[in-house]
């Protein structure tokens, strides 16, 4: 495989699996300990807040410690899965 194809198949995974990790984590609400979403429901059934912890109510959206590490994570992967592509897909020489 030439050298241009295997960049452009590197990237186009890489890009996959970065944005695949993204998808994911805000599919799960990876960016919030209590989202405004939840604090909303749980206002309009007429409770006060979330009971986060036995004994401890939230009553506003609370960020998750590594919601700024988040992209970071995406890229890593991606990057990680690129380089695995663009190695694996390289000639050998033969014996």
């Amino acid at each position: 495989m030439n050298i241009r194809t295997r960049l452009i198949a590197a990237v186009v995974v890489a890009l996959i699996v970065g944005f695949g990790f993204m998808a994911y984590d805000k599919y799960t609400d990876a960016e919030w300990v209590v989202s405004p979403q939840t604090i909303e429901r749980v206002r309009n059934d007429g409770q006060t807040g979330v009971e986060t912890r036995p004994g401890t109510v939230a009553v506003r959206a609370i960020r998750s410690e590594i919601a700024d590490l988040l992209p970071y994570k995406w890229a890593a992967y991606g990057f990680a899965a690129g380089l695995l592509v663009f190695f694996s897909t390289r000639q050998r020489k033969t014996a």
